[in-house]
């Protein structure tokens, strides 16, 4: 395919690969996102998998049961709680799935009877639920009820619907970068409909399945407090294992231990009468320290950049949406909604972004979604100015007034043919967004106004450590970096992508 041939988007890869450390930027960016859509899997106090016997979750199960039969026989209202007789279900669930055969037989059928009860009409219902709560004293309470040994997933089971979707998205756009290249002498129709059955209908369909099939419930089961089935203390252990995997990092988000405070990373040298306090056999090193009150800061970092990359990420994609609609709406109709538009971007543009999220955050408290909102609602001002120069600079153009010629609508004209050829310097600008708003949600966690603990960010890490700067300088010194390597690494694809879209700087090297 010769230069003349290519696309617009076609000829920015083509420069932007060019630039090898923009590609290196890039690629630290997708390894920071991709750690951080995958962290239940990299940092976590829990299993990725098990097989074994939990009795601490069937025993849990068993006391939340009675507790819902007495609720709901003590509840004489026509109208059920559902989200009581849900969990009622989901209790009975998992105890007859821990339970030996010979005892889930017994609870699927104490189960009908239970579903049978709850049609009843409310005096019947309340005295067949009180003699079932009987029966379930009677026959189900024996701690010496037999469990069975199975398969466990208890990370998979943790994901919500949401995480699902991002972790789908990642590998469905790892799978389309690999093999993307199979289609190439496919005709462009047919590109675009498996790049959007790929890349946004198959994460959907996932996340839907999931989010109807796997029950959201608070698994606390003390998976650390484990032993293998060989040891002599398996029979009243909580957790019994034959075979166990854990993540890398087997440390949870808010895991805290205080016999290890401010234990220096792996690799550095103790401090003089400085020990190393005694783990559990499932627990690894810190490899970055501990902070204050010993939680594993490599797990609050992974799990920060969460947090810190979400809020740029979304906060841009607020104001780019925003921006890009008004933009194209006084670029193309110009006139009256010219003048109107153009007066209230240099309204919107008054209001410091920093500023109005302080006095929020002082009237509302810290939250994630007032920062990202804030951002998004105030910052939408240089897209809209820079899709207005745009559509301004391609209305007049021949192709635009071969679709109007040809009767096709405005919205047509503008999402399908002008707007297309306006968004390199949206995208360009959307680069360098995502670092400011990276750096104004860092600056707002380390003043203490941003993310509430125990969320971590990495704004808040670094505020953690300010108190203790000559004491657990690791603390200052690792998020400190993220930081930084993140921004760089925005700014830098943003400049190559400026570069590359001009057509009088390609083909020169940064």
């Amino acid at each position: 395919m010769s230069e003349r041939d290519e696309s617009q988007w076609m000829l920015i890869w083509r420069e932007f690969r060019k630039r090898r450390i923009a590609v290196l930027a890039a690629g630290l960016l997708a390894m920071l996102a991709g750690i951080s859509i995958f962290a239940p899997f990299l940092a976590n106090d829990r299993p990725i998998y098990y097989r074994g016997m939990n009795r601490f979750e069937y025993d849990e199960a068993r006391r939340n049961v009675r507790a819902l039969l007495g609720l709901l026989a003590d509840h004489q209202e026509p109208q059920l709680n559902r989200d009581q007789v849900t969990a009622l279900t989901l209790q009975v669930d998992l105890m007859a799935d821990a339970a030996d055969d010979k005892v889930s037989g017994p609870l699927r059928e104490f189960q009908s009877e239970i579903e049978t009860a709850l049609a009843l009409d409310p005096a019947q219902r309340s005295e067949t639920l009180k003699t079932l709560r009987n029966r379930w004293r009677a026959e189900f309470s024996g701690n010496e009820l037999p469990l069975t040994v199975k398969s466990r997933w208890p990370v998979f089971v943790s994901l919500d619907w949401l995480e699902v979707w991002f972790m789908t998205g990642a590998l469905c756009l790892l799978a389309w970068t690999v093999l993307g290249g199979l289609l190439a002498r496919q005709s462009p129709q047919f590109r675009s409909l498996a790049r959007l059955l790929v890349l946004l209908l198959v994460p959907s369909a996932v996340s839907l399945v999931w989010w109807l099939t796997v029950p959201q419930r608070l698994d606390r089961s003390p998976y650390k407090r484990g032993v293998i089935a060989t040891s002599e203390s398996a029979s009243s252990a909580a957790v019994v294992y034959e075979t166990v995997l854990w993540p890398p990092i087997a440390y949870g988000l808010d895991e805290a231990h205080l016999d290890a405070k401010s234990i220096p990373p792996a690799w550095m040298e103790l401090k003089e009468g400085q020990k190393v306090p005694a783990r559990s056999i499932w627990e690894g090193v810190n490899w970055l320290g501990t902070d204050e009150i010993g939680r594993d800061v490599l797990c609050r970092m992974i799990w920060g950049g969460r947090v810190s990359l979400s809020v740029g990420i979304v906060a841009v994609s607020i104001y780019v949406v925003i921006g890009v609609i008004v933009g194209a709406i006084a670029g193309y109709f110009r006139g009256f909604a010219d003048l109107v538009i153009s007066r209230l971007i240099e309204i919107v543009i008054c209001f410091p972004a920093f500023f109005l999220i302080l006095t929020i955050v002082a009237l509302r408290g810290p939250s994630i979604f007032n920062i990202m909102i804030i951002i998004g609602l105030t910052s939408w001002t240089g897209i809209a100015r820079l899709v207005r120069g745009e559509f301004l600079r391609l209305v007049d153009q021949e192709f635009v007034l071969a679709g109007r010629a040809l009767g096709f609508s405005p919205e047509r004209i503008i999402f399908r043919h002008v707007l297309p050829n306006a968004m390199a310097p949206v995208m360009v600008a959307a680069t360098f967004g995502v670092a400011g708003a990276i750096l104004t949600e860092s600056a707002l966690s380390f003043l203490g106004l941003g993310i509430t603990a125990p969320t971590p960010s990495w704004g808040g890490i670094l505020a953690s450590g300010r108190d203790a700067m000559f004491r657990a300088p690791w603390l200052i010194h690792f998020p400190g970096l993220v930081i930084f390597l993140t921004i760089t690494s925005c700014n830098l694809v943003g400049e190559t992508l400026r570069d590359a879209s001009d057509p009088r700087l390609r083909g020169s090297r940064a």
